[in-house]
């Protein structure tokens, strides 16, 4: 009986040890996965997590930057009362930010759209400004039998503002570097010949600190550091 007893409690003890083996064969492939496979697994997930939300906020930083971006706008438009070679060149900042202007390229095109070097100058004060305020006047009214005393009554906004873009363009030496919210700097130039035509490219600054060039209307171009 003894003896039996004795097996009965060597079994056991082998079999606890056999189960406590198992337990831990177990315990350690449990851990091996979380270390190896699980975790792991979770990192990678979380990593693309945060990537896809960093993609994502620099998407719409780029996105804002770009869209604040466009909105500094050059353009040019004939002053045929001063002449057929005159033109009015102008830059607008019509962004919620302000902008530097850093350069100013303005070109003269021949029909064909070729280049023409020295084709185009700037002609500040090259006519006295009684005269040019007299020619501005006398384009707005031409054809129209209209009294002094009623001009400012009968001019629309756009005729007033290209009336003050004239006068401006034609009284300015520089470019104004400094361009804040909704404002605009404007400059007088002639062509050489009455048939070509002005392009103007500008270099400016955003109030990001990010550089970008653009030529006319045509899409704004990114220089130097890149966005976040």
């Amino acid at each position: 009986m003894k003896i039996d007893a004795l097996d009965h409690v060597a079994l056991w003890l082998q079999g606890t040890q056999a189960i406590a083996a198992v337990a831990t064969t177990v315990g350690v492939l449990i851990a091996l996965y979380v270390a190896v496979i699980r975790e792991p697994r979770k990192a990678v997930e979380e990593r693309r997590r945060h990537k896809a939300q960093v993609d994502a906020l620099r998407r719409a930083v780029r996105k804002r930057v770009a869209a604040q971006a466009r909105k500094v706008v050059p353009s040019c438009m004939r002053a045929p009362m001063f002449g057929d070679s005159w033109w009015t060149v102008r830059i607008d900042n019509t962004s919620n930010a302000v902008a530097t202007i850093l350069a100013v390229d303005v070109a003269a095109l021949d029909a064909n759209g070729v280049h023409v070097p020295g084709g185009c100058r700037q002609a500040s004060n090259t006519m006295p400004v009684d005269e040019v305020f007299d020619r501005s006047v006398r384009a707005v009214l031409v054809g129209d039998d209209v009294e002094i005393s009623e001009l400012s009554g009968r001019l629309s906004p756009a005729l007033n503002r290209a009336l003050r873009n004239a006068l401006v363009g034609h009284l300015a030496t520089e470019w104004q570097r400094t361009l804040p919210p909704n404002h605009h700097t404007v400059m007088a130039y002639t062509t050489t010949k009455p048939e070509y035509t002005l392009h103007v490219t500008i270099d400016y600054e955003d109030e990001a600190g990010f550089q970008w060039r653009r030529t006319d209307i045509s899409p704004p171009k990114r220089m130097g550091k890149e966005l976040v």
